[in-house]
């Protein structure tokens, strides 16, 4: 989600971003954006491959699952970003709101 996949709720909010950029003309601010998110898949990249493509090293000690306690709402959060990332009528809604109430057109 931080790097902006499809289907996760990053993807949405960097869409909207991009889109809102390129519709008002800024489309160095739509760059901007964009370098962003291969700068954080960079960095992100790093650990995704120290975690799942390097070998452990031999003298490192033996790692347990982690407890129920953090697992379930580590794929709690997963699963919602998830759901948003396919359905963001509901925060698509309520950002909507947010913007019109700050720029002055709410009630």
């Amino acid at each position: 989600g931080l790097i902006g996949v499809p289907l996760t709720s990053g993807f949405v909010s960097k869409w909207y971003l991009v889109s809102g950029a390129i519709g008002s003309g800024h489309l160095e601010l739509a760059v901007v954006i964009l370098v962003g998110s291969l700068l954080a898949l960079i960095y992100i990249w790093k650990v995704i491959e120290s975690a799942y493509f390097k070998s452990a090293d031999e003298d490192a000690p033996n790692v347990k699952e982690a407890p129920w306690s953090l697992l379930v709402p580590t794929w709690v959060l997963i699963g919602a970003s998830l759901y948003f990332g396919i359905n963001a009528k509901l925060t698509s809604r309520i950002a909507i709101e947010a913007a019109q109430a700050l720029l002055g057109g709410g009630a």
